[in-house]
C-alpha cells in the first residue's frame, strides 16, 4: 500500500465530543431525530479546477466537532463488543466518521435537476419511519436472496417497474437485462463519496454509483471489516513494534485524544493477525474497519487535505476519464454537469445536510459552480468558490414531492412543473421540510 498519511494536513488533537444542538423532535424508536436549528443548516464551500487529464475537486467545510474515528471494537468481560452507531441520534462516543458526498449527473438521468438528491429518497427506505422490515428485504429475490442486502437505500425510479411516481415501489426492481441496458446508456449518479475514517487515511474517496440500489464501483473497496466469522473475533491488531501496543485505549479514545497523525485507523500498514493467545485486558480497543489499498474503479479518486483552522479541507482528484463508463460519469472541457451535495458531520444514513440540485461547468462560465482550467499542474490555478447552503432533507420521498401531502405542489411536480428550485429558497425550504416531517409524524 501507498503511504500516503504523511500527506494529510495533521491536526493536534483529535475529535472532541460537543454536544449537539437541542433537537426539535427525538424518537428514536421510530427513526426520528430533527436536528434544533444550528445543526440543521450550514455551508459547503467547493471549488474545481481541471487540465487536460485531471479534475480535483475541493471543499472546506466549517466545524468545531470533527470525527475522523468510525466505529470500534472494545475488548469487555473477554468480549469484542461493537461500539459507533449510525443513528438516528449523534453517536454519545462521538464513533462515526464525518464524510462528504458529490452526486454527478451528466444529463442522462431524468429529473435529477429538477428534484435533486430526492430523486434517489423513496417509502420504505432505512432510517426512515417508513422503513421496510429487514426479512421482508432478505426475501426479496433481488435484494435479499441475490445481492445479500438487508436494508432499502438509495435508487432511481427509472430502475422501478411503473410509470406512476406515486406508485414507484421498492421491491418492483426491473429485470437484470433493463438494468444492465440502463448501465451502458450511462443512466445512473455517478457518487463521489470522502469518507473521514474509512477511505481518507490511505488517500481516497470512495467511488459509487447509484441505479437501483447504492452501489459500489468495480474493484476491491478501501475498507473491510475487521473480524473472523469463523474464530468469532477480530481479525487484525496494531503492530506492536510499529505502534508501540496492539491496541488503542478506550479512554483516550472517547477523549478525542488520538489525532491524524496517530494510529487511529487500522490498516495493511500497520497491523499484524489478531493474537488471541495475548493478555488482553478490560478497555483495550480496535478499529471495527480494516484498511487497505482499493483497486479498479472504485479506487479512482484520490483524497488529500485534512482538518485544519477549524474546517476540513479536502481535495479529490480523478481522471476526466470515466475509470469505467458503466459505473462513472466522464468529464469533459466545455460540458456542463448537474451535481449535488451532502455533508454527514459524525452522523449516518439519512441524518445529513444536502444541497439543492446545481451546475458544474468545464470552463463555459455559465454554471453554478465553474472549474478553472490549469494549463499544467493542478496546484498552479487560483481557486473560486462557491457557498453552498446544505441543510437537513428530512423524510420528504419522491412519493411525498408528487402525493397530497405535497398540497397544491403535488400536481405541479406530478405534470413536470415544478421542482425544488423554482419555489424554494434552502432556508425556507429546510423549515418547510422540517414542518412537513412533524405533520406526518402525527398520523
Amino acid at each position: 500500500m501507498k503511504r500516503r498519511l504523511l500527506a494529510l494536513l495533521i491536526a493536534a488533537t483529535g475529535p472532541t465530543l460537543v454536544l449537539a444542538d437541542e433537537p426539535r423532535k427525538s424518537e428514536p424508536d421510530r427513526n426520528v431525530y430533527i436536528p434544533g436549528a444550528e445543526d440543521s443548516q450550514g455551508v459547503l464551500r467547493v471549488a474545481a479546477v481541471y487540465n487536460g487529464d485531471r479534475i480535483r475537486i475541493h471543499y472546506e467545510y466549517e466545524t468545531n466537532n470533527p470525527s475522523w474515528y468510525h466505529q470500534y471494537w472494545r475488548y469487555e468481560d473477554g468480549e469484542w463488543v461493537r461500539y459507533g452507531s449510525g443513528g438516528p441520534e449523534p453517536d454519545e462516543h462521538g464513533l462515526y466518521e464525518d464524510r462528504i458526498s458529490m452526486m454527478l449527473d451528466d444529463g442522462a438521468v431524468e429529473d435529477f435537476m429538477r428534484l435533486g438528491g430526492w430523486i434517489t429518497a423513496h417509502e420504505g427506505m432505512r432510517s426512515l419511519s417508513s422503513e421496510i422490515d429487514r426479512d421482508e428485504v432478505r426475501n426479496h429475490p433481488k435484494l435479499g436472496e441475490e445481492m445479500g442486502r438487508r436494508d432499502v437505500r438509495k435508487y432511481l425510479p427509472q430502475t422501478r417497474e411503473t410509470d406512476d411516481p406515486e406508485d414507484v415501489s421498492w421491491d418492483a426492481i426491473r429485470d437484470d437485462d433493463e438494468l444492465e441496458a440502463m448501465r451502458d446508456d450511462g443512466e445512473f449518479l455517478d457518487l463521489w463519496q470522502w469518507r473521514a475514517h474509512r477511505s481518507h487515511p490511505v488517500g481516497y474517496a470512495d467511488n459509487g454509483y447509484v441505479l437501483h440500489y447504492r452501489l459500489s464501483s468495480e474493484g476491491d473497496g478501501m475498507f473491510t471489516d475487521n473480524w473472523d466469522d469463523d474464530a468469532d473475533q477480530p481479525a487484525y491488531m496494531f503492530d506492536p513494534d510499529q505502534v508501540g501496543a496492539p491496541a488503542l485505549d478506550w479512554e483516550r479514545l472517547v477523549a478525542g485524544e488520538y489525532g491524524q497523525n496517530d494510529p487511529y485507523f487500522l490498516s495493511e500498514d500497520n497491523s499484524v493477525a489478531f493474537d488471541p493467545d495475548y493478555d488482553w485486558q478490560e478497555g483495550d480497543t480496535l478499529p471495527q474497519r480494516f484498511l487497505r489499498e482499493p483497486s479498479g474503479s472504485r479506487g479512482a479518486i484520490e483524497a488529500s487535505g485534512g482538518y485544519q483552522d477549524g474546517a476540513w479541507r479536502i481535495a479529490l482528484t480523478r481522471s476526466l476519464d470515466a475509470p469505467d463508463s458503466r459505473d462513472s460519469k466522464a468529464l469533459e472541457q466545455g460540458n456542463t454537469y448537474n451535481v449535488a451535495f451532502a455533508v454527514h458531520n459524525g452522523n449516518g444514513a439519512r441524518w445529513h445536510l444536502v444541497s439543492l440540485p446545481m451546475t458544474l461547468g468545464l470552463d463555459n462560465g455559465e454554471a453554478d459552480i465553474e472549474a478553472q482550467y490549469a494549463d499544467g499542474h493542478l496546484d498552479d490555478v487560483d481557486l473560486e468558490w462557491t457557498e453552498i447552503p446544505v441543510f437537513y432533507p428530512g423524510q420528504m420521498t419522491y412519493q411525498d414531492l408528487h402525493g397530497d401531502t405535497h398540497g397544491a405542489g403535488g400536481p405541479l411536480v406530478r405534470d413536470g412543473d415544478l421542482g425544488v428550485l423554482d419555489a424554494h429558497d434552502p432556508e425556507g425550504l429546510a423549515d418547510l421540510i422540517i414542518e412537513h416531517e412533524l405533520r406526518q409524524l402525527e398520523h
